[in-house]
């Protein structure tokens, strides 16, 4: 996967290469410092996803992602800010955009976002879309949590890191039981959540369920 890192700062570009650059399936093609370069090289050459800061000088992030819908359409966008944001949400329609997340993301799930966007998946913080948002009560998740993901056609269903661990739970075979003294929940909320996402998917049963979330690598 080609890749470039698209932010005004030189220690967080570092940092992202130092990150970034062990992963055996991404190419790191380019680091620039403002939305204009990313024009230059993506239409130079081939590139799968940007990460792209929003705030950037002579041309910031969002009209970096506008701009490349004609520059390079097969590109993809995972935006990065260091704000919670408040006027976001609108972002989340355009079709090249994959992610909006918040700069102080664990690795691990800046990641995981990468690789769902591969897959037509689009991740987000919540709070980039929910202006203070109150903690979900069902996961106990705080409203800055990590929302993922949502398929990119219609931006549903929508994942938490909770529904995620039951689905690599339920695709590894076990019982509602299991899975709740694997991921330390009560049966009846393992059972809840695996119904809602039957609702949501609208899948039938929890093999077709096990099926869809091997589909879209999600476990």
């Amino acid at each position: 996967m080609n890749v470039i890192i698209a932010d005004d700062q030189t220690l967080f570009r570092d940092m992202m290469l130092s990150l970034l650059g062990t992963e055996a399936d991404i190419n790191l093609t380019a680091c620039v410092g403002n939305g204009a370069d990313v024009l230059k090289v993506c239409a130079s050459q081939p590139v799968d996803l940007v990460l792209m800061d929003i705030r950037m000088p002579e041309m910031d992030g969002i009209a970096a992602a506008r701009k490349l819908q004609q520059v390079s359409p097969q590109t993809r966008v995972i935006l990065l800010t260091a704000f919670e944001e408040r006027d976001l949400s609108g972002l989340a329609e355009l079709p090249n955009i994959y992610g909006i997340l918040l700069k102080d993301i664990h690795v691990e799930h800046l990641l995981q976002a990468i690789q769902m966007s591969r897959f037509g998946l689009f991740v987000t913080n919540k709070s980039c879309l929910r202006p203070s948002a109150e903690p979900d009560a069902a996961s106990g998740e705080a409203g800055g949590g990590m929302r993922t993901a949502a398929l990119r056609e219609g931006l549903n269903p929508v994942f938490t890191p909770l529904d995620l661990q039951i689905l690599h739970c339920l695709s590894s075979g076990m019982s509602n039981r299991e899975i709740a003294e694997a991921i330390n929940y009560s049966e009846g909320t393992v059972k809840s959540r695996i119904s809602r996402l039957l609702a949501e998917i609208d899948l039938k049963d929890r093999t077709q369920l096990a099926l869809f979330a091997l589909k879209h690598h999600l476990t």
